[in-house]
């Protein structure tokens, strides 16, 4: 069973306390929202969640299935990808660490990137380096997707893409969604207030 068990996190940044005494299971297969005003820390929990911030309180345990460092996929609009790569290459060392839903080249043509896989990615528009991270990240096999605020600088046809993919490659993962936009985490089955916890 896969599960990651939040045990009173509470974080503090720049003497503000975002959140505090969180404790939360999040299991199975189950798709979660994290919701919340602009500036609650949404982001920041997801980021504690996945291990890439450390909370300043409590802890977090995950279930034996998990390794954060190749069991935990996550997109986020800051995350940095290499500049000077392809989006070819930047598959292509992705999945040298990390096992695939289906091949490369599959990926590419479901994401419609087929066609500009040469252009490198400091050249690439904001919807398509958001698209890229986001395929990265929904095509990886892994118990655990984390995604903040999935369809940042997406239009109306990406949008459509982006619930496509959750609907077909992602059922069989726990699924978090940290967003204020309902149409990114409609899929989602349950929904955490990060006011509720001030």
């Amino acid at each position: 069973m896969t599960q990651i068990d939040c045990i009173g996190i509470s974080k503090r940044f720049n003497g503000d306390i975002l959140f505090r005494d969180f404790t939360y299971k999040f299991k199975n297969t189950n798709k979660y929202a994290i919701i919340g005003e602009n500036s609650s820390g949404k982001s920041t929990l997801l980021k504690i969640i996945g291990g890439v911030l450390s909370a300043t309180k409590g802890e977090i345990n995950y279930s034996s299935d998990i390794n954060q460092s190749n069991q935990i996929s996550y997109s986020s609009p800051e995350m940095n990808l290499l500049n000077e790569y392809s989006i070819q290459e930047l598959f292509d060392f992705h999945f040298q660490f990390k096992k695939p839903k289906i091949s490369i080249k599959e990926q590419l043509i479901t994401s419609k990137l087929i066609d500009c896989k040469d252009k490198k990615y400091n050249t690439l528009s904001s919807g398509m380096i958001n698209k890229v991270k986001l395929s990265l990240a929904i095509f990886t096999d892994s118990p655990v997707l984390l995604l903040d605020e999935p369809c940042t600088n997406f239009d109306h046809e990406n949008n459509k893409w982006y619930i496509q993919m959750i609907d077909k490659y992602c059922n069989n993962q726990l699924i978090i969604v940290a967003s204020n936009n309902s149409y990114e985490y409609s899929f989602c089955n349950e929904q955490i207030n990060t006011q509720h916890f001030k």
